[in-house]
């Protein structure tokens, strides 16, 4: 046998071993699905595949870990403590969390605010049986910034953090979903892309759309998740950090698409209490794509026009930008 033909054997030799190698570790890989209920008071579902329940598990000590730090509504919890006067002793994750937000807020005061816990345990739109709090004096409390809650951001910052980790295991193909907050990683096993769907705002079990999504978080703020209702007013938990109440704009719900989970949460908050046109110079502002409902309307992106499937023709579906 000549060196060329040794060469051309050796190569093809070279090519099956690797291919087998790669058959093998597909094959050991499969789609693994967890719920978690218990934590920052909504529903998390992970579906990775994997050759293990590693990756499922290093996330859930992460979540468990993080919601115990941006509590503040717990007595174990650091921002609770740290809110009513005590020592708390941050991680590392909490410190660059409660920076990003007060930077953020500051860059947004209008529309978003990281100090309002005062405000917001005034509201306590979950039990709240009716009654309207004092709000001109909660919004003096919460004006010496020495209270923090973390609820308008922390849950897309979990996301970018649960990417990491995935990344970390060796895991290429994962869909999150904390509460609205969605991050589609990698592709689908099949190969293509993850489907998010996009709450129809006056139907629980409705959407009014399908994202097509590969590394992309999908991140959503709405009228319809926690409320009560008061002669016909609906009072819900995304409040305008100037007047104090509910942000009341015409909006329903305002959908944030980009590759960064922390941005796309606060910004979220940010378009929903800013209204359709000022939230849409927002979205601008930071470069991130968007859908914005109100009653009749559903306004996206042009960016979305290949990426966002149309499902509900009981609305209007117009570009923005």
């Amino acid at each position: 046998m000549s060196n060329s033909q040794k060469r051309v054997l050796t190569l093809f030799i070279t090519v099956i071993v690797v291919l087998s190698v790669i058959f093998r570790i597909k094959s050991t890989a499969k789609e693994r699905n967890a719920i978690f209920y218990d934590y920052f008071d909504t529903v998390t579902e992970i579906k990775v595949v994997s050759k293990s329940d590693k990756p499922i598990s290093d996330c859930k000590k992460y979540i468990e870990k993080m919601d115990s730090e941006f509590s503040a509504d717990s007595e174990n919890g650091l921002i609770y403590r740290f809110n009513n006067g005590e020592t708390a002793d941050f991680a590392d994750d909490t410190k660059e969390l409660i920076e990003y937000a007060r930077n953020f807020s500051n860059e947004n005061p209008d529309y978003f605010s990281v100090y309002l816990d005062p405000l917001i345990k005034a509201w306590d739109i979950k039990n709240n049986k009716g009654v309207i709090p004092d709000v001109r004096e909660k919004l003096l409390e919460c004006s010496n910034e020495n209270t923090l809650n973390l609820g308008g951001i922390a849950k897309g910052y979990v996301t970018e953090k649960l990417v990491e980790i995935l990344k970390k295991d060796g895991v290429s193909s994962a869909l999150i979903n904390l509460g609205g907050n969605a991050y589609a990683y990698g592709k689908k096993p099949t190969g293509e892309s993850w489907r998010i769907g996009i709450q129809n705002p006056k139907d629980e079990d409705g959407i009014v759309g399908i994202i097509s999504a590969e590394n992309l978080a999908v991140i959503t703020s709405g009228d319809y998740q926690r409320y009560f209702e008061l002669d016909g007013v609906r009072y819900h938990h995304i409040l305008n950090p100037k007047t104090g109440f509910p942000a009341n704009n015409g909006l329903h719900s305002v959908t944030v698409i980009s590759d960064n989970p922390t941005l796309c949460d606060a910004l979220s908050t940010s378009a929903f209490v800013a209204g359709l046109k000022d939230g849409i110079e927002l979205l601008k502002k930071y470069s991130c794509m968007g859908i914005f409902i109100t009653d009749d309307t559903v306004y996206f992106s042009k960016e979305l026009e290949n990426i966002f499937k149309q499902t509900d023709f009981s609305y209007k579906y117009e570009f923005i930008y």
